[in-house]
């Protein structure tokens, strides 16, 4: 019978680890190092292609433990509140040539490669330091441009935010702006919280063990969570949680109810209507809309504003880019007075027939959609279905049942008046254009058209020109349907720059021409 069992290629095995670092990583082994060694103040130094890292703490008192692979060294209760994985010495040797270590009495210098291959390293007697110091020769940066020293200085800018040690770095002290004193750190279940009600909750950074460890906000306002000393890192770099599924939720849990207590407190030290301006977009943004359910006011920017925004087809600039939203708060009595509505239609050609409506009565149209099902301002909304919009005009002056438009045939009709009733109302509202079951009817003071034909983008793109053909198409509509002789409908339906445009061969000329009984071009003499 034969047995087998366990066996390492201790060679193998440091060789391929080299793939588990970076030196951005090594530079957080040491001061990971430090920190746990009780140090007080750090201090790095960077000059040619030399690092430097000095400490004052306990220091190490045998050496072995420094380059001796998942032997930590550290004691038993620090074992247990941080579990640290003993290779942390083990990042730097594949990034420098030498290196040295000089921790209490004790000395040894080595080639790191004599180090990888498990050569004796002579430990020597030294004089005797407070703390440790490492030193590594031959480092370069992770990628061409910077000196070591500027390379250096940068990963330390975003190592050190949270860092509860002092590091100095070639003399000039590191602000650490987490670690300061007087921050409003809120404790929870997986450490503690320090809330932005700028940021979104779901945008945050994390500290484990005073380093940062997962991916980094898109934000730059966020939440910064340093997580309990007991959470595990995912080993060898330690970038992300060992559970990191897991603990994300628990995170993410966590952000968000101290993000809703940092709420419910600014909103019992504000009045409602500060709250609601200054945090009312907050709430809906963070799933924290019910905290606004008792204010009685609400903000302007719920409605739509038929100033900036016509009733019709959202425009290329309403859709694609920001659009400055109307600032201020209305009171619950004048939206009562005024009226508020929202639009129940099946179809989206429908919604513009229904805006027209709506603008006429000059009410306010509820655009904000993330409201509490139980914020008071649900119970006022009234519905418009375009469906039952009924519209009512004067005498026809001019129709087209074709008129190109949009690339499409749309039929027109240009009336004297014309106004639009919700069915089962009696009172009418004059409107300028509406557009109906595939009919545009218009007055002679029509503006904007279009905005009830199209949106005019196409793949992604707003095509200027196919709507500016087509407010002409309807402008010449309308001028012709409102002249009062056939002379002035034809010179309506000449180009404008002909007035302004010399043409030699028709200087002193006079033309005749002729048209059908359908009103088409006969002839011209």
């Amino acid at each position: 019978m034969t047995t087998i069992r366990l066996q390492t290629n201790q060679n193998r095995l440091i060789a391929t680890l080299r793939h588990a670092f970076t030196q951005a990583s090594m530079l957080g082994e040491l001061l990971q190092n430090a920190r746990r060694a009780k140090a007080r103040h750090i201090h790095i130094t960077a000059e040619g292609d030399t690092l430097t890292v000095s400490d004052d703490g306990e220091g190490i008192a045998d050496l072995q433990a420094l380059i001796c692979i998942a032997e930590s060294g550290w004691d038993e209760e620090l074992k247990a509140r941080e579990n640290p994985f003993g290779i942390g010495v083990l990042s730097t040797l594949y990034f420098a040539r030498s290196l040295r270590v000089h921790s209490l009495d004790k000395v040894f210098r080595a080639t790191t490669a004599a180090v990888i291959d498990g050569e004796e390293i002579e430990v020597m007697s030294a004089p005797a330091r407070v703390g440790t110091e490492i030193r590594l020769c031959g480092v370069e940066p992770p990628y061409s441009g910077p000196t070591l020293a500027e390379w250096v200085a940068q990963q330390l800018a975003r190592l050190c935010e949270a860092f509860p040690v002092r590091v100095t770095f070639n003399g000039t002290e590191f602000e650490r702006p987490l670690s300061q004193p007087g921050l409003a750190w809120r404790d929870t279940d997986v450490g503690q919280v320090l809330i932005d009600l700028k940021g979104a909750p779901s945008q945050y950074r994390s500290y484990l063990q005073g380093l940062p460890i997962g991916g980094w906000p898109s934000s730059q306002q966020h939440q910064i969570v340093v997580l309990r000393d007991d959470m595990i890192a995912r080993p060898p770099d330690r970038q992300h949680l060992l559970h990191e599924e897991e603990d994300g939720k628990h995170i993410r849990a966590a952000v968000e109810h101290a993000f809703r207590q940092e709420l419910i407190e600014a909103k019992a030290r504000l009045s409602g209507e500060q709250f609601l301006m200054e945090f009312g977009t907050t709430c809906l943004d963070s799933s924290n809309a019910d905290l606004l359910n008792d204010i009685p006011c609400a903000l302007r920017s719920w409605f739509r504003d038929w100033d900036s925004e016509p009733p019709g087809y959202r425009s290329y600039a309403s859709r694609y880019w920001k659009r400055v939203k109307p600032e201020g708060i209305i009171c619950r009595e004048t939206l009562q007075d005024a009226g508020v509505w929202s639009i129940d239609a099946e179809c989206d050609e429908d919604v513009p027939t229904a805006e027209v409506y709506l603008e006429a009565r000059q009410v306010f149209m509820l655009e904000e959609h993330r409201l509490d099902g139980d914020h008071w301002l649900i119970g006022l909304v009234r519905f418009a279905d375009p469906a039952q919009i009924d519209i009512h005009h004067g005498a026809i002056l001019h129709t087209d049942d074709r008129l190109p438009l949009n690339g499409d045939a749309v039929g027109v009709t240009l009336v004297g008046t014309l106004s639009a009733s919700l069915g089962g109302e009696s009172r009418e509202y004059a409107v300028s254009a509406i557009r109906r079951d595939g009919t545009l009817y218009v007055t002679p003071h029509a503006y904007g058209v279009t905005r009830l034909i199209s949106d005019y983008i196409f793949d992604e793109r707003y095509d200027e020109g196919r709507e500016d053909e087509d407010t002409q198409t309807i402008a010449t509509f309308i001028a012709v349907g409102c002249a009062d002789s056939p002379a002035r409908a034809v010179e309506e339906l000449l180009s404008r720059f002909w007035h302004h445009t010399k043409q030699p061969k028709l200087a002193g000329a006079t033309a005749c021409l002729s048209f059908d009984g359908e009103g088409k071009l006969a002839s011209v003499r």
